[in-house]
């Protein structure tokens, strides 16, 4: 229940707007007491008639006068999974509880309540076979379940900032290593026949680049607590803590961030400072 709402005056008369939230069945409205100076009374809250809803498949777990998709953004996370972020509106609705059974992982990220409105900020991982958000809510104002649709527009920024999010990123690597080895051998035998320190250089240079290509992974300890980002940018949503230390295997550095590679193929942010220093 929410008691803060401000006592309003009508000539001889108060008014105050209490909002209540049913947890559970059997339920009933508070008790209230009024306290007036000499005067202290309870009003004795009265039993309300529940109705069990029958709701479909894509219920959100809201119920509200109205909810509406203020805002939407939606970007590519990995090959199977897309991430929605959402700003949701509610009207004397219970928004805090919202919820889209399709979702591999979902975090309300912030919540302002100003009854009877309540806003939301919610981020979700969806299949990316599903192009269009569907979901329904029950309307008080109608008695009835009505849905909403977004089409999900996924932008490549994760890609072209990432460049090749997946760990399998260098999928040509073998074949640079081979085109460099090979390069380097043959530059190597016509600077001996034609007794050239030039591309003596340059086929050594490409022998030692074809070796380092070769050179397995870095690894990188990451503190505990550490924030493990989606983007390497400060506005980056943050989809993981790392609990405890952690060696992770490093697949690139860039700003004062470090790719990382996570379970199951996932890849990740950290900032350097977060990085163990030994």
């Amino acid at each position: 229940m929410d008691a803060n709402s401000s006592i309003i005056k009508d000539d001889l008369y108060f008014y105050k707007t209490l909002y209540c939230k049913v947890l559970g069945m059997p339920a009933k409205l508070p008790d209230v007491t009024i306290t007036y100076q000499e005067y202290n009374a309870t009003l004795p809250g009265e039993p309300l008639a529940i109705k069990e809803l029958n709701p479909p498949a894509n219920f959100c777990n809201v119920l509200a006068n109205n909810l509406t998709i203020v805002k939407s953004k939606s970007v590519q996370f990995n090959k199977e999974l897309n991430l929605v972020v959402l700003k949701l509106e509610g009207n004397l609705s219970n928004l805090e509880d919202f919820h889209l059974p399709f979702a591999k992982k979902e975090e309300i990220k912030e919540i302002n309540q100003t009854l009877p409105s309540i806003t939301i900020i919610y981020y979700a991982f969806i299949p990316s076979d599903i192009t269009q958000l569907r979901f329904s809510y029950f309307n008080l104002k109608a008695r009835e379940f009505k849905t909403l649709l977004l089409d999900i527009k996924v932008k490549d920024e994760i890609v072209s900032t990432q460049s090749d999010i997946s760990p399998e990123e260098d999928k040509n690597k073998s074949v640079k290593i081979a085109l460099f080895a090979s390069l380097g051998a043959l530059l190597l035998l016509i600077a001996l026949w034609k007794r050239s320190l030039f591309m003596g250089f340059i086929g050594l240079v490409s022998l030692l680049y074809a070796g380092y290509l070769l050179l397995p992974l870095k690894k990188v300890c990451l503190k505990a607590g550490s924030k493990i980002y989606i983007l390497p940018t400060k506005q980056s949503t943050i989809f993981r803590i790392n609990k405890e230390p952690h060696t992770f295997t490093k697949l690139n550095e860039v700003d004062g961030y470090t790719k990382i590679e996570l379970q199951n193929n996932k890849i990740g942010w950290v900032k350097n400072e977060d990085l163990c220093k030994n």
